[in-house]
């Protein structure tokens, strides 16, 4: 198999550790992904082993029982499910590519068959079938992120022992990760605090503890903290001293233009410390209509224990409405966003504190993890009928969830993004201002806007625009070719 690299906007490296822009997001690479993205050129392609010898070079040769190769693969998987990087066409032999696809297959729907196990709460043991190889079900465990939520339920699955030594060793270095984000997460709390700002943690440990009741359930990923929009700036500062760094491609706080146009048309950026990289949100999601202001989620607020430390995070039906909104984002291809939504779906005060329906979009991720992962006993009359409503895209769930691994690929169609955001709006009700901020949220993107200091839009606008229409230009060519 060969890799090249997908269509990127550019990659910044800093300290080993690398951000790129993929279509309209923003991804931060861990120090490996980012030597494994500097290792494939561009306009070149590698084969895994090519890339994983250049791992080796920098990191050196793993811990039995890991293989270079075999890490280098997982990782390349990630990378290209985020379309941060692509499978050569033609780079495999055929027979082995259909057989690659039924292991996968298999692999996939025995971790799904171990999810739904756990959650119904059964006293037996779940085996893994003897046609799942352990490395197959291992991967696939770690494509759908549920390493970590797996191994905290080995007393109610029969793994082979190479399956259950290495989920457990993989889980423990996630469990790790998690538990320095808990420290973390406290100290930027205490950092807000201070500076007079609320914040709310929401997904990463926060929802850890309270959907599954252990902050390490989820693994390790970075913090999100949603603040009011009048704070964004007083919390981007105090959390700057503090020592997390602002990601190079946004715009700084300030009276520039580039700064006010990308508070108006985005909901989160990027900071970084040597331990956690914390996106900070101002908005829960990009289409700002779709989720309550941030005092009404305030008074509403949760309280959850992480590290010692009383932690507010959104209501539970909030946090359900959030995390059925983010896998529908998703398209619902990772099993870790349904088994969140299924856990707290199962909770009775949930549903008793419910204020307002769930969107359309919503209802399909909660019809989608119910039919997945298993009935709801005593649930509401709305989980029968998101059931009922699911099944329109079930079978392109179930595809999206083999696929997110290798075929997934990189938005590269210049206004292929703006139209799924689009598409997204319209499942949400959004409002023709919202269809505008998209419009020019896609049109001005923060990586051509944060060198402009003026703070005047005739004088910024006009030229990251030009840099915009030259960079679509040069991806139209390269398509070409």
């Amino acid at each position: 198999m060969r890799v090249s690299r997908g269509v990127i906007a550019d990659l910044y490296v800093e300290d080993g550790r690398g951000v790129v822009m993929v279509g309209e997001s923003v991804l931060v690479l861990t120090e490996v992904a980012t030597a494994i993205v500097e290792a494939v050129p561009d306009a070149s392609t590698l084969t895994v082993a090519e890339v994983a010898a250049s791992v080796v070079e920098v990191f050196g040769e793993p811990d039995a029982p890991h293989t270079a190769e075999g890490l280098t693969l997982q990782h390349v998987h990630d990378l290209v499910a985020h379309g941060v990087l692509e499978i050569v066409e033609g780079s495999r032999d055929g027979t082995a590519s259909l057989l690659d696809q039924r292991t996968r297959r298999d692999a996939v729907e025995a971790v799904r068959s171990a999810l739904r196990h756990v959650l119904s709460g059964g006293t037996d043991r779940w085996s893994l079938p003897p046609s799942v190889e352990s490395d197959a079900f291992v991967k696939a465990a770690h494509q759908h992120h549920v390493v970590a939520f797996l191994a905290l339920h080995l007393d109610r699955l029969t793994l082979p022992p190479r399956a259950r030594s290495v989920l457990l060793a993989d889980a423990a270095h996630l469990q790790a990760g998690a538990r320095i984000l808990a420290t973390d997460l406290a100290r930027a709390l205490e950092v807000l605090d201070a500076a007079g700002v609320r914040a709310l943690a929401f997904k990463g440990v926060a929802l850890a503890v309270q959907a599954h009741g252990d902050l390490t359930a989820r693994g390790a990923g970075d913090l999100d903290l949603l603040v009011a929009p009048a704070d964004l700036e007083r919390a981007h500062a105090a959390l700057t001293r503090a020592g997390w760094s602002p990601a190079p491609e946004y715009p700084v706080p300030g009276p520039s233009w580039a700064w006010r146009h990308f508070v108006r048309t985005h909901n989160e950026l990027t900071l970084e410390s040597a331990t956690s990289s914390i996106d900070l949100h101002w908005h829960l999601a990009p289409t700002r209509s779709t989720f309550p202001p941030f005092d009404d989620l305030w008074l509403r607020r949760d309280l959850v224990e992480v590290a010692g430390r009383a932690v507010p995070t959104l209501s539970p039906y909030d946090a359900l409405a959030h995390s059925a909104g983010h896998a529908a984002r998703d398209r619902w291809r990772w099993l870790r966003s349904l088994v969140d939504v299924h856990l707290l779906a199962s909770r009775s005060d949930v549903w008793s504190e419910a204020n307002r329906p769930l969107r359309s979009d919503q209802l399909l991720t909660l019809g989608v993890a119910v039919r997945m992962l298993g009935d709801l006993p005593g649930a509401p009359a709305v989980v029968v009928r998101a059931v009922s409503e699911s099944s329109d895209v079930w079978k392109q769930a179930l595809a999206d969830q083999l696929s997110t691994e290798v075929d997934h690929r990189a938005l590269a169609t210049p206004g292929q993004q703006f139209t799924r955001n689009l598409r997204t709006l319209a499942r949400t009700r959004g409002t023709p201002t919202e269809a505008a901020r998209l419009l020019s949220r896609s049109a001005l993107p923060p990586w051509l806007t944060s060198q402009e200091t003026s703070p005047h839009a005739l004088v910024a606008a006009p030229k990251v625009l030009a840099r915009r229409l030259a960079e679509l230009e040069q991806k139209a060519r390269a398509r070409l070719r």
